[in-house]
This record gives structure tokens, sequence and C-alpha cells, in this order.
């Protein structure tokens, strides 16, 4: 295989550990007394029931085999039925679900010490994930990841999902990377394994937990943490 050149991360689950529970009524509860004093009196259930149809209407009107939906826009839609045509409004929903659902989030131990290496040995680096931009790029500010990244390719800029090849294809663009120097790191063998592979691309599946290896398909190079990963890049094995 030709000599890695670039390196794309997946952002979720493999460089950020993070937990969320959207089901959660205190979300709802909390979402619903913040919207009264915009004059948005629905009560919890009825705002849950309405971002649950508007996801599905939204969803409905993507003409993709892996359609993403857009927070954003899902908000945007509930405000307008509203009477409300507020953009700051929306976002802010956003970031309060976000807030309200999320559970934990935090760095893995070897994210930070993996992507300096990379940096420092001049390895050009992009995030390609399925994510929200209407909170992913703010996360990974506070979590100090923005810094290494030449690109964040996000499934919500684009209205698809992995594996959609389309993603990993603009990743390798952005990076002016032939796809077969680019190697993508991901930790779920459906979409970010498949999606890699579908361009010619290598690929590292991260098995922190162990439990992916007899799962389909394969990626050229089994990691159970960064720095293996990091390992395999660094020496050249892939040739």
């Amino acid at each position: 295989m030709p000599k890695i050149r670039a390196v794309i991360f997946d952002f979720y689950s493999t460089l950020v550990d993070i937990n969320t529970n959207e089901s959660k009524k205190e979300i709802f509860d909390s979402l619903s007394l913040y919207l009264q004093y915009y004059g948005v009196n629905n009560n919890a259930e009825k705002l849950r029931m309405a971002l649950q149809l508007e996801k599905e209407r939204y969803l409905a009107t993507r003409e993709e085999h892996y359609p993403e939906v857009d927070l954003e826009t899902v908000f945007k839609n509930i405000l307008r039925k509203e009477g409300l045509d507020n953009p700051f409004l929306a976002e802010s929903c956003c970031k309060l679900f976000r807030l309200l659902s999320r559970e934990r989030l935090q760095l893995f131990p070897d994210s930070l010490p993996v992507l300096k290496k990379l940096k420092r040995n001049g390895y050009p680096l992009a995030i390609l994930s399925d994510a929200q931009k209407v909170f992913c790029l703010e996360e990974g500010e506070i979590l100090g990841l923005n810094q290494f990244f030449n690109y964040f390719v996000l499934s919500t800029y684009f209205g698809f999902r992995k594996p959609d090849p389309r993603l990993f294809t603009i990743a390798c663009t952005l990076l002016n990377t032939n796809p077969a120097e680019a190697v993508y790191i991901g930790n779920d063998p459906g979409t970010d394994i498949k999606g890699a592979k579908q361009i010619g691309m290598q690929a590292i599946l991260l098995d922190r937990e162990q439990k992916n290896k007899d799962r389909e398909p394969k990626p050229d190079y089994y990691a159970n943490d960064l720095w293996e990963a990091w390992e395999w890049i660094n020496s050249g094995t892939q040739f």
C-alpha cells in the first residue's frame, strides 16, 4: 500500500468520550420553560412530540441513501410555526438541548498526545464525522481539539451521513491527498471502515473495548488505542 500522507479522524467515540441521553424528561421541561420567555407556551410533552415530528418531516425531504437531520433547521421550523423567525433562538435551543442531554464530554487520554505527534510529524489532519455543526465545533474548541485540524467535514453540512463515500472523497480533496495515501481512523466498521474502503482509503478500526474484531468490513489495521494507530502509521508497515 502507498505511504500514508494524511490522517482523517472520526470525532465522537474516537477522539471524544461522550455519552448523551436525549430521552430525559427534564430536557423538555427546561426547554419549554425557556421558550415561555419568547411567548411559546407548549408544554414539555408537546415540545417533545413536535421535535420528533419535525425530525421525521425533515428526513422525509432528503433524497439520500443515508440522510442526516439538521437539528438547527428542525428547531427553526418548530419556532416558525409559533410565529418566531429567530435564528439565534433556534441555535440557543439546540445548544440547551445538547447541554441538558449530555452526561459525559471529555477526551480519551490518548487523544491529545497522539494528535500532537501527528501534527509534529507534518501529517495534514481533518475531522470527518456524523455530527451536528451547531455544537460539534464548539465542543471541539472546549476540548482543545480544533487547533489540530485543517478541516471539519460534518454530515450536517451536506445532508448525508457515513458511510456515504462522498464524505470521504470531500475530506481527501480538501487535504489535497489521493485516497490511497490517506487513512481514516474510526470506531464503527459499518460506517467508518465501509465508507473509507469504498473510495480506496486505508482504514484503522479503533476498538477500545475489543468488541468489533469479527465485524465486516475488515480494516487495514486494528488498534486498541490511538497509540497503536500512531505506531502503525509511523512505522510504514502499510507499505
